[in-house]
């Protein structure tokens, strides 16, 4: 009683010692260093004692400006726990005398351990100080006039030297965070598993790196506040979905809810090619090409995009052939990225157009001139043309036996069947007569003949049309015909 006695004077008349210090190991502080606060704010800050030995009590004088940061009686406490106040670490008992002087800016304690009981040695919590934030500023708190005495009423020789806290008093923050979503699925998707969503918030007090954040799946419940900035989605099924999310900043501020719809679509879009048919054959090197599917869905043909009704999903394009197979693919690809694809076969043959002057060795073969080794004549009022030049034009393949003087043309499903000197032809078979033979015409300057046949016969024999014009005398054949 005694000693309590003596620490009670000690604390009232605020007596400073100042002895000499032999042993520096003790040490006293303030924890945190530095601290935040906002106006209003209740916040706290704690006082240690470091290997200590034989610790007894403890005597302080807390520098505080008090007209700035307020403190309450009731804000000053012991700790409760044991295990962390070193003064009842071993479970007896202690007094905690205080005394708040508003007008020199400071607060008086003294604690100390009560009876004939030994001291406590180590380290551990001494006090527990709350306080409210009040005026904004920085403002320095310390430790001044430490006292440290053990069980025999000597002093502790103690380092102060952290026995010190600066707080800075922010405003009260009263507006919320915002967010924005950077990173989502598009509106429709055909992707059903680890759909990502990534966002970034921002705020006018609190970093960005110090936002929570809470979200939610359609109809699922809020996650916790948590500190991140992405969210992969289980497994979706198809249809509508909504992604919510929100934030919250270091005073408590919520941002508004902020929600993203999006739809899994995995089912194909329909298509239909409603002409040409695959493996048509065509004369024409452009053709157009229609055909049909959902509304709002794009259409490729290879690699050219085709708009669509925005009603009946129907299509068509100009589409240029290749002299042969073509085999063109059109896709039907809807907003989620599903495709359907559907090939066409087009085979295009290629008109041939001849055109021959009567006496003319020049002729032309689709706007290229060539040079023939005989000149179209008239004979008994037909037009006679070398053989071999315009049935080979076509694409033909020309026979001759030599022996019965006979003439073979075939072409495709075409075969024709002349013989020099006779008016009898056969086509597929079929008996037909000429009003002129066909005949050889013999050629000084090849050392041979050529044999020219009745131009309109073979020509329409072959499948070709042949046109006159009576003035120019110019023959025109075109293979196929239109």
């Amino acid at each position: 009683m005694k000693k309590s006695l003596i620490l009670i004077i000690l604390i009232l008349l605020s007596i400073s010692f100042n002895y000499g210090f032999k042993n520096q190991t003790t040490k006293i502080y303030i924890e945190p260093q530095n601290m935040t606060v906002i106006s209003g704010e209740i916040k706290s800050f704690d006082i240690f004692i470091s290997n200590v030995s034989d610790l007894y009590g403890v005597a302080f004088d807390i520098s505080i400006p008090l007209s700035q940061i307020k403190v309450l009686d009731s804000y000053i406490n012991h700790s409760k726990d044991n295990e962390k106040n070193i003064l009842t670490k071993d479970n007896k008992d202690i007094v905690l005398l205080k005394s708040i002087k508003e007008n020199e800016n400071k607060i008086i304690i003294g604690i100390s351990r009560i009876g004939q009981v030994s001291g406590i040695s180590g380290s551990g919590l001494i006090l527990s100080v709350q306080f409210t934030g009040g005026n904004i500023g920085l403002f320095d708190i310390s430790l001044q006039n430490i006292y440290l005495f053990d069980s025999k009423m000597k002093q502790i020789s103690v380092d102060s030297s952290s026995a010190n806290s600066k707080i800075t008093v922010v405003p009260q923050d009263t507006l919320p965070p915002s967010i924005k979503l950077t990173k989502t699925p598009p509106p429709e998707t055909n992707q059903t598993l680890s759909v990502e969503f990534q966002w970034e918030g921002s705020d006018d007090k609190t970093l960005p790196e110090n936002l929570l954040y809470s979200y939610k799946l359609d109809d699922g419940i809020w996650s916790d506040w948590k500190k991140t900035n992405k969210y992969l989605t289980p497994n979706l099924k198809e249809g509508d979905h909504i992604f919510s999310i929100k934030a919250k900043d270091e005073a408590g501020n919520e941002s508004q809810t902020l929600i993203y719809t999006f739809k899994v679509d995995i089912t194909p879009p329909s298509l239909e090619i409603l002409s040409p048919l695959s493996g048509t054959e065509v004369l024409e090197k452009i053709i157009e090409i229609k055909g049909k599917t959902e509304p709002n869905i794009s259409v490729k043909v290879k690699d050219t995009l085709v708009t669509t009704d925005e009603q009946t999903g129907e299509f068509k394009i100009s589409y240029t052939l290749n002299e042969g197979t073509n085999d063109i693919l059109v896709t039907a690809i809807d907003k989620a990225g599903n495709e359907t694809s559907k090939k066409i076969t087009i085979l295009y043959k290629r008109r041939t157009i001849i055109r021959l002057q009567i006496g003319n060795l020049m002729a032309v073969i689709n706007d290229k001139t060539v040079i023939l080794e005989l000149a179209p004549f008239i004979e008994s009022g037909r037009t006679l043309v070398p053989l071999r030049f315009v049935a080979e034009t076509f694409g033909a393949n020309v026979g001759w036996e030599d022996k019965e003087q006979k003439i073979t043309i075939t072409l495709e499903d075409k075969n024709i069947v002349l013989w020099v000197g006779k008016k009898e032809a056969l086509v597929n078979d079929e008996r037909y007569y000429l009003e002129v033979p066909p005949k050889v015409i013999e050629i000084p300057e090849i050392g041979g003949g050529r044999t020219v046949v009745p131009l309109r016969f073979v020509s329409e024999a072959l499948g070709a049309q042949v046109d006159w014009d009576p003035d120019l005398q110019i023959i025109t054949i075109t293979y196929p015909k239109y």
